[in-house]
């Protein structure tokens, strides 16, 4: 209604000014010609000044405020959408004083969004709401005027165990072992749809990332969360606690490592005794596995020349036979890659030539 009037003014004085210098123009009134540029300038510096004449003035991009969280959260409802995004492209059109034109921002609207009006889960509607300002006047239009959101129940499982995994190749020459994580059980709320659907969170070790060097290795991965087919989760809007605390995201580990030599079975075990008279061993010992792993602390590796065994006894055989040999650990630490070895020893009858 302002801006009409302001218009109606306008017109009805360049009316006058145009009646005003053909008159004065018909009788010469050179005079009365200045005197009403004179009077025109004045008019102009008076508008200026005067709060009631306003010009248009659009915004783009404008930010608006989300207000509301806690007490949504409250009312045990969660917006599932990116309602950053839905924000990021708002303009506004507001009627600004002419003497504030140029120095009008958008924050002086005060242009939000308010959760605390959700009262159920679905699609939600959310007007933009904004403010008239006393000095930079106020807002003729929004676009959109509105955003529509999709809202989920809000939802905590309690104590779920977190497991690890590893990932990646393993260089050769290493063993990692005694792999321990905190917290190893955790609680997670978030949207309902998705916190029922959990069915293990879990952290990956990463191989690449591990520094591989004998002693202690510790650091922490990024929970990941997997449901009951197998797929992952979005894990963007769920909010983790344990007993160690809230608001984490990650997962502290710590793992032994240790170096590895490899020996073989065929230069640990000794064969003693002998076959019933009348028959022979054929061949030589088959032994499964052929080779055997052991990760240790490196001074017990660096006196570790052979695999400790006890030897095979074929006293008295005169058949095939398969002996289960036990590893003994060089150390409680020591880790193998087998605990004991199938050693087949292959006897028979003695071949005479005819």
């Amino acid at each position: 209604m302002t801006q009409e009037k302001n218009e109606n003014r306008m017109s009805v004085f360049l009316k006058l000014i145009v009646r005003g210098i053909r008159h004065l123009f018909l009788h010469n009134g050179w005079l009365k010609l200045l005197a009403v540029i004179i009077a025109v300038i004045l008019w102009a510096g008076l508008i200026s000044q005067d709060e009631n004449v306003t010009r248009e003035k659009v915004f783009q991009n404008v930010p608006v405020t989300v207000i509301g969280s806690d007490t949504l959260r409250r009312n045990n409802y969660i917006v599932t959408s990116d309602i950053e995004e839905l924000l990021s492209n708002i303009n506004v059109t507001a009627a600004v004083p002419q003497l504030q034109y140029d120095t009008a921002e958008s924050g002086a609207y005060n242009l939000r969004v308010d959760l605390s009006r959700i009262r159920s889960a679905g699609e939600q509607k959310l007007n933009i709401l904004y403010s008239k300002n006393a000095t930079y006047g106020e807002v003729i239009s929004v676009s959109p005027s509105s955003i529509t959101v999709d809202v989920d129940e809000y939802k905590t499982r309690q104590v779920l165990p977190v497991t690890a995994d590893y990932k990646g190749d393993k260089p050769d020459g290493w063993w990692i072992s005694n792999l321990t994580i905190e917290p190893d059980k955790i609680s997670v709320s978030g949207p309902k749809q998705l916190v029922t659907s959990i069915s293990r969170p879990r952290i990956y070790v990463d191989y690449e990332s591990i520094e591989w060097k004998e002693g202690t290795y510790q650091n922490e991965e990024k929970l990941v969360f997997f449901d009951n087919a197998g797929e992952p989760l979005d894990s963007s809007l769920f909010e983790i606690s344990s007993s160690f605390g809230s608001d984490f995201d990650s997962i502290f580990y710590s793992a032994t490592i240790l170096p590895v030599q490899s020996y073989l079975a065929a230069e640990s075990i000794k064969i003693t005794g002998y076959p019933e008279e009348g028959y022979e061993i054929k061949g030589a010992p088959r032994f499964t596995p052929e080779t055997i792993s052991v990760a240790a602390p490196s001074g017990v590796l660096d006196q570790l020349n052979e695999l400790p065994v006890e030897p095979v006894n074929v006293n008295g055989l005169t058949d095939t036979k398969v002996f289960e040999v036990k590893i003994q650990k060089p150390s409680s630490d020591a880790v193998l890659s087998n605990d004991t070895i199938l050693v087949t020893v292959e006897v028979g009858p003695v071949e005479t030539e005819k």
